[in-house]
């Protein structure tokens, strides 16, 4: 040591090391916005291969085009999940993945034969890109001069005293040229996506790995709005590993179009092998005034409510809870199921939407692995996702100790702080009890001189009061109460 005469201060880290804090309920959403509306500088940035992450309304139709309240909620999945998200359930914030290129996802239609009611005239599609032509005889007639119209509804407005108006006025034969978003032509590629090796780009799911890198938020909650059941389980595949380190759950539709009545759901789920622990299923669709929206969007949408009301903690159950709807449907007609008919549902681990005691609400605790498996880590919804909920936090908050030397100050530091941490989620509830260790049998020398530990981690889940039984007895001793 070089010559020092004075005094002078080191540090010595921590031995208690506060934890990670997650988002439990980040949601990673792939789906069609109606980017088109964007400039073509905006477009290029959330054409299929962008990603964004979003926290309002405002953001979405400043980086995405969407009007959640009066988009197709049907058609454009990220304008239904939007509204789901920030209007009726106002939890933030969710990562975006456009599917959608204005490019591809098109069709032109030329000569369509217009039928004027009156001074207007709606396009037979929506959602154009670009301008309409109107011609008579190879004649155009001239946007802002002759006509305007709205591009998201296909509405055309004559202007009065143009010469479009003099033509209809005389029934003159007008010609309709357009190009319009035809989301028919978006297939179950282009949500599962890929790595192109020649431009370098991830698209669709694949943009999940790049979740935490770009925004350093892990992605707990993957949906797809589709209820195409490739993309399912192509979404289950990609929910392990994320990053080779991090784990999310699905949560999905089955579709009310394919499978219209209840008892046929369970064998739809099994054909389609949709059976997975990190999957949470849901059908049918919910009725919300003129529109129908998806039941998986409002159920990832519920999970944020009920870890906010529990710091954070995923260790409750959706279930029971209210749902923002008016009713439920399949297909344009409405379904009433009583408690036996979502009973059974449950029974084979599907979640659907129940009209009981307090309106309308989310039924289920059930995974999609259930009733095939019965680990209470993989079945219930709570525990599956407590189980991934602790082990990313486990990764995010140690990571920082990784090529640390293995000796008893690293290992007093994981136990001890862990232990405190554990001890925490007790006191809240939100297990019934802890504890962490580092066994001898679990950690021979071979694996400790190459540089492996373990830690055995032990959890006390807080299974979902699924079931509560009251016994009623008859007790003829209270009669002596006749004589008092």
């Amino acid at each position: 040591m070089a010559f020092f005469h004075g005094v002078r201060t080191s540090e010595v880290p921590t031995n208690l090391i506060p934890p990670a804090r997650i988002n439990a309920s980040l949601p990673f959403v792939v789906g069609p916005a109606p980017i088109h509306r964007l400039s073509a500088e905006q477009q290029a940035v959330v054409k299929p291969g962008g990603m964004s992450l979003i926290f309002s309304n405002a953001e979405a139709s400043e980086q995405l085009g969407i009007d959640g309240a009066k988009d197709n909620k049907e058609k454009w999945g990220l304008s239904g999940f939007v509204f789901n998200r920030f209007t009726l359930f106002n939890v933030s914030p969710a990562i975006l993945v456009n599917i959608f290129d204005p490019d591809i996802h098109k069709t032109t239609i030329t000569g369509e034969v217009t039928a004027w009611d009156g001074m207007e005239y709606t396009l037979q599609n929506t959602d154009i890109i670009g301008q309409l032509s109107l011609e008579k005889n190879s004649i155009p007639y001239e946007q802002d001069v002759d006509f305007t119209f709205n591009p998201v509804t296909g509405v055309v407005t004559v202007i009065a005293g143009s010469q479009l108006a003099t033509a209809i006025t005389s029934s003159d034969v007008i010609t309709a040229n357009y190009t319009f978003a035809d989301l028919s032509k978006i297939t179950a590629d282009d949500y599962i996506g890929g790595y192109d090796i020649v431009t370098g780009k991830s698209t669709g799911l694949e943009l999940i790995n790049l979740a935490f890198p770009r925004f350093r938020m892990v992605p707990q909650v993957i949906r797809c709005t589709t209820a195409d059941p490739v993309v399912t389980m192509v979404a289950t595949a990609k929910s392990r590993n994320i990053n080779s380190v991090f784990n999310a759950i699905v949560v999905a539709d089955i579709s009310d179009s394919e499978v219209t009545l209840y008892s046929s759901v369970p064998q739809y789920k099994n054909d389609n092998n949709l059976v997975d622990a990190n999957l949470y299923l849901c059908w049918p669709r919910l009725k919300f005034g003129d529109s129908t929206l998806s039941m998986a969007d409002q159920a990832s949408c519920m999970l944020s409510v009920v870890d906010s009301n529990n710091g954070d903690i995923p260790f409750a159950s959706p279930s029971n809870k209210n749902l923002q709807c008016s009713g439920a449907m399949v297909g344009s007609e409405e379904l009433w199921l009583d408690l036996a008919k979502a009973n059974y549902l449950n029974s084979n681990g599907i979640t659907t939407a129940l009209n009981f005691t307090n309106g309308w609400v989310l039924w289920g605790n059930r995974t999609a692995t259930y009733p095939g498996a019965t680990d209470p880590k993989d079945v219930f919804i709570s525990n599956r996702r407590m189980m991934t909920w602790y082990g990313n936090r486990l990764v995010l908050t140690w990571f920082q100790k990784v090529d640390f030397p293995i000796n008893r100050r690293l290992l007093e530091t994981i136990k001890n702080s862990e232990q405190m941490s554990l001890n925490s989620f007790q006191s809240a509830g939100a297990i019934t009890g802890g504890r962490i260790e580092f066994n001898q049998e679990e950690n021979p020398l071979t694996d400790l001189m190459d540089g492996k530990v373990v830690f055995h981690v032990f959890l006390g889940l807080v299974a979902p009061a699924e079931e509560i039984n009251f016994l009623l007895e008859f007790d003829p001793s209270y009669l002596e109460t006749l004589f008092g």
